[in-house]
């Protein structure tokens, strides 16, 4: 079943989201095996080593994501996911034993398979088609760019391993799926809004309907409308609740704009009640929700 309207990410080419895709799982794997990074180190998951962070990214004999998601988009969008954290914590106590070397493996693994799916001609024929996800039915592009916000957050939360800085390259592309999957879940709502984050060097910014999403990068210029202000790093970390929300808000190190377009966000809370999505759907709507809940007391 294709998506019907606009669709954000989706409407690329193919050929260069890959390209970006396969960009980022590199970025990630070379903080992973930077030989400053101590993966069995703990990582800023609690109780989770940086090998653990890395098992549950990674391609194994009993875990493909990408190939749940196509079979999915080929079923016409059949499928329900079971409960994510669940099914991670069982993935890395099964290979936690592996080691380091076992998790880098992986992620190459999951990098490798994604660059030659994108080298065939599935992603133009299939990109557009609704694939099963934790909340709910999106493009299939979508749902594989948007494992770069995973990858983003995940490379940030390896310094505790004395893994160096990611790429920014890899931060940027991780806030333009948060974005993205925001709008989409947005635009299914009916949500008519238009919001922006951005940084001091760019920003993305979705608008949303009924129809559907669009997605664009924007300058460091002022905007108008609802949006948040503040360094990549503390909008990546905030979404995903690694950050102390209210000490960025009242430092000014996140400014958000215009609380009561932010509102006509709420339906998306309503619409996913407890977000028992995947990790990146799951943190990229509960970190927008956050933000609202917050500044909804203030």
């Amino acid at each position: 079943m294709l998506a019907v309207g606009r669709a954000g990410l989706t409407e690329s080419d193919p050929t260069e989201l890959g390209e970006a895709v396969v960009a980022c799982w590199d970025a990630f794997i070379d903080v992973a095996s930077d030989p400053s990074t101590d993966l069995r180190a703990p990582s800023r998951l609690p109780g989770w080593s940086g090998a653990d962070t890395c098992i549950h990214l990674g391609q194994w004999p009993d875990s493909t994501p990408l190939l749940g998601l196509l079979a999915s988009a080929r079923a016409d969008g059949a499928g329900t996911p079971g409960p994510p954290d669940a099914a991670n914590e069982r993935l890395v106590a099964r290979h936690r034993a592996e080691g380091p070397d076992a998790a880098v493996a992986a992620l190459v693994r999951a990098r490798d398979t994604l660059a030659d799916w994108f080298e065939g001609p599935e992603p133009g024929h299939l990109g557009r088609h609704v694939s099963s996800s934790a909340v709910g039915q999106l493009p299939v592009l979508s749902l594989v760019h948007a494992g770069t916000y995973e990858l983003a957050v995940h490379a940030l939360d390896l310094a505790p391993c004395g893994a160096p800085e990611p790429d920014p390259y890899l931060l940027e592309r991780g806030l333009a799926a948060l974005m993205d999957v925001t709008g989409a879940l947005s635009g299914r709502s009916g949500v008519v809004t238009s919001v922006t984050a951005q940084t001091p060097a760019y920003g993305w910014g979705f608008s949303s309907e009924p129809e559907g999403w669009t997605l664009q990068r924007t300058g460091p210029e002022k905007f108008a409308g609802p949006g948040v202000r503040g360094s990549v790093q503390d909008l990546l970390d905030t979404s995903a609740g690694r950050t102390n929300l209210a000490q960025l808000l009242l430092s000014r190190r996140l400014v958000v704009q215009d609380l009561r377009g932010f509102m006509r966000l709420a339906p998306l809370l309503h619409e996913v009640p407890g977000l028992p999505g995947g990790p990146v759907l799951k943190t990229a709507v509960g970190g927008l929700g956050r933000v609202t809940r917050l500044l909804r007391l203030t």
